[in-house]
């Protein structure tokens, strides 16, 4: 629609390679896409000689597309998904997904959806005793996952495309708490919101570098000026531009979830995997 409407979009809450690959003129990305996270985490288990790798998925475009990008990390490998299982968009009907995950006795499992039948997965598995590493992508909400599945998500590795909004020491996060306090006063900080924000930030920037006499066009041209931007989130985090590149940010955090809140996670030896 936008593309038909040529309207400028900046900041959709996915990192689905259809956005990023072929580039869209009208579609500026800000955050990291599902390759990249799942790259990450692939990577990272491959240091830690975890080999055993199963996928978890919602049987639609967004699943199939993170697993795509787990497909991709493990063949630099010479590796494959050693289990796949499906679930149903807008279901809590995990169990046959997740037994056929489990046969195959993986000593991690990547689950790719939102955080309701994250959360299922997670509790389905633990009350019968079964614990792999488990680990999920920015799109899961990790805020609400943790609300969901209660202890159940204890030891959860959860791929973050912004910093942790507890990271005061980064001028951007600082501003944000204090946006969030001022004009929100009572609500919580999330890894959701920090990213919003940080769209606007970007939208900002965009607008600043159109100048005057706004188009459409103008304001395109404008983000795509922006080349390593400090964004006050840190020396990972240049904001990066071009008439060739709508992606602003490919840097990915990971975070595991340690006494009900995600935190950094600075060591995937600390893991532990079954």
């Amino acid at each position: 629609m936008a593309e038909a409407a040529k309207i400028p979009v900046v900041g959709l809450f996915t990192g689905a390679q259809i956005l990023y690959e072929p580039l869209k003129h009208e579609v500026i990305n800000v955050r990291a896409s599902y390759f990249d996270e799942t790259r990450e985490q692939v990577e990272s288990l491959w240091r830690i000689h975890v080999r055993k790798i199963a996928v978890i998925y919602q049987d639609d475009a967004f699943g199939k597309t993170v697993l795509d990008g787990v497909q991709r990390a493990l063949a630099k490998h010479q590796s494959s998904p050693t289990a796949l299982g499906t679930f149903q968009r807008n279901t809590l009907d995990i169990s046959a997904g997740l037994k056929a995950v489990r046969e195959s006795k993986p000593e991690a499992v990547i689950i790719v959806g939102p955080y309701a039948p994250v959360a299922a997965i997670l509790k389905e598995a633990h009350a019968s005793a079964w614990h792999p590493l488990f680990l999920t992508v920015s799109f899961v909400g990790t805020e609400g996952l943790i609300r969901a599945a209660g202890p159940d998500a204890e030891g959860v590795v959860i791929t973050q495309v912004v910093p942790s909004y507890e990271s005061t020491d980064l001028p951007t996060v600082r501003l944000y708490r204090s946006a969030l306090e001022k004009y929100m006063s009572g609500t919580s900080p999330s890894f959701v919101s920090l990213e919003g924000f940080v769209d606007a930030m970007v939208i900002v920037e965009g607008l600043k570098a159109a100048g005057k006499d706004l188009t459409r066009e103008k304001f395109i041209s404008g983000i795509e000026s922006i080349h390593n931007f400090d964004a006050g989130l840190g020396q990972n985090f240049l904001l990066n531009y071009g008439p060739k590149d709508h992606q602003g940010f490919n840097s990915v955090y990971a975070t595991v979830v340690r006494e009900g809140k995600a935190v950094v996670l600075t060591d995937w030896k600390t893991l532990q995997v079954e």
